[in-house]
């Protein structure tokens, strides 16, 4: 059900009264403060499918006419999220949401179905799309990264034998950012847009722990630097050497990224395959 509120901050705009968390005084609290300082155009509540995150996430979208520049929200919301614990919150643009649900996004599918909907500017949802053919969308888009990932790693390799370690490393720098973006698509509906490998390690930290925990120590994370200068010297002709020890200890790195994304890959599609049986037999 959804309710049109009269009078207050929330004139002519729609709340889903059928949403739990509709009940709850910190969420109406939060939902006033978003909507008197952003222009909101749908808000969803959800809790974390894929990773079994604890803290759920509150998903607000914008109208790019409205706020072209997603960052620029960023001040105001940590304002109005100031010392909560129990919800995080992401920002998108309207378009880049449903442009990811007709391209099969299961995070979002998700995510923006009807009963997460908390807030919504118009009364209506967001399309989610056929779930028949989402399976088979996420497994191709997967397969397509993990496929362009295996070439970077076939170079490396080449240049590997060829004891041309710094451009063994930029391709293994590459290997890494296609994985990484392969899962953040799957997990969190949008990848980092960042060549820097330790930023998306901090990106998926609350998602996906252990490709977080990848580089982890003091001289791991040396190395992480490594990897990441590889990527600036190649681009940039930077002056850059890297040792066949550090190499090898990278390929390691390889191994333990594919074995990760793989079980993170099949994990989310068995739960999806899980929660489709649910309710076909539900209905």
């Amino acid at each position: 059900m959804i309710l049109k509120m009269k009078g207050g901050i929330m004139r002519n705009k729609f709340l889903n009264l059928s949403h739990s968390a509709i009940k709850e005084e910190t969420v109406m609290c939060l939902l006033k403060r978003i909507t008197a300082a952003v222009p909101i155009q749908y808000i969803y509540l959800h809790n974390n499918f894929f990773a079994g995150k604890a803290v759920r996430e509150m998903l607000i979208t914008v109208q790019f006419k409205h706020v072209r520049i997603l960052n620029e929200l960023t001040p105001v919301l940590n304002i109005v999220f100031n010392g909560q614990t129990e919800f995080s919150y992401r920002v998108f643009h309207v378009h880049e949401v449903e442009r990811a649900l007709l391209a099969g996004s299961l995070f979002f599918y998700y995510a923006t179905a009807p009963q997460n909907c908390l807030f919504s500017k118009s009364g209506s949802f967001l399309a989610c799309g056929a779930p028949e053919f989402i399976a088979d969308r996420v497994s191709s888009t997967y397969q397509h990264e993990t496929n362009k990932a295996n070439k970077f790693l076939s170079g490396a390799n080449f240049y590997f034998k060829q004891q041309n370690f710094e451009h063994c490393a930029f391709m293994l720098h590459q290997v890494f950012d296609l994985m990484y973006r392969a899962i953040e698509i799957l997990v969190m509906g949008k990848d980092k847009k960042t060549h820097r490998i330790s930023a998306h390690q901090l990106y998926v930290k609350a998602y996906v722990k252990p490709l977080s925990e990848l580089f982890n120590d003091e001289e791991e994370l040396c190395l992480l630097h490594l990897l990441d200068e590889a990527y600036l010297a190649v681009r940039y002709e930077n002056n850059y050497t890297i040792s066949e020890r550090d190499v090898m200890r990278l390929f390691e790195k390889i191994g333990l990224l594919y074995c990760v994304s793989e079980q993170v890959y099949q994990g989310i599609m068995n739960n999806h395959f899980d929660q489709q049986v649910t309710e076909m037999l539900v209905g």
